[in-house]
């Protein structure tokens, strides 16, 4: 009887689902903060790291009932290490799952955002170490949502916050980091 109830409820679930308006599309975005605090005596260091580079991404969101929905992300942006004997850039891939509450209807759309950020660390080089390469932590958010044709354009500020430090010793992992993404979706 128990699993004539659960497969009842799975399939009401999953028409409520479907039913659901789907969006995707691509994230765009510059840091406000650099993923790395370098050692304070910089001529002495054999090796420093920036990431003022831009996130691209793409993206995902299901728009639920009661002006709420959910987005997956998989944002990537590109850090830069330098040491004597040359420099070498690797990867960092950002997953983070939302949960969006927009507060009004109609073609402008204030929201706010909360949930879990998982990411990685791709294609290290051998003179760079890592503490950890994958780590998980909070994303937070703000932003709006302008309805402009079929195009939904979402710019919005995202804070990051992550549980464990990547990098330690001569350079730093900045564990708190904010964000500028717009999202561009159909």
């Amino acid at each position: 009887m128990k699993w004539i109830q659960t497969f009842l409820y799975f399939f009401v679930f999953l028409g409520v689902a479907q039913a659901q308006p789907v969006m995707a599309g691509l994230k765009i975005g510059v840091p406000f903060t650099d993923a790395f605090q370098n050692q304070a005596y910089p001529t002495i260091s054999t090796l420093t790291a920036s990431s003022n580079s831009y996130t691209l991404g793409p993206f995902v969101e299901v728009r639920l009932p009661l002006h709420l929905s959910i987005e997956a992300d998989a944002l990537y942006r590109r850090l830069q290490f330098t040491n004597i004997t040359g420099s070498a850039s690797t990867g960092q891939w950002d997953f983070p799952v939302v949960a969006k509450y927009k507060f009004l209807k109609g073609p402008i759309k204030p929201y706010i955002e909360g949930g879990l950020d998982f990411n990685h660390l791709s294609d290290l080089k051998n003179f760079v170490t890592a503490n950890n390469t994958s780590n998980f932590g909070i994303a937070l958010g703000a932003g709006v949502e302008i309805h402009a044709l079929v195009l939904r354009i979402s710019p919005e500020v995202r804070y990051e916050g992550d549980a464990l430090k990547n990098f330690s010793g001569v350079i730093n992992s900045n564990r708190n980091q904010l964000a500028f993404l717009v999202g561009i979706g159909f």
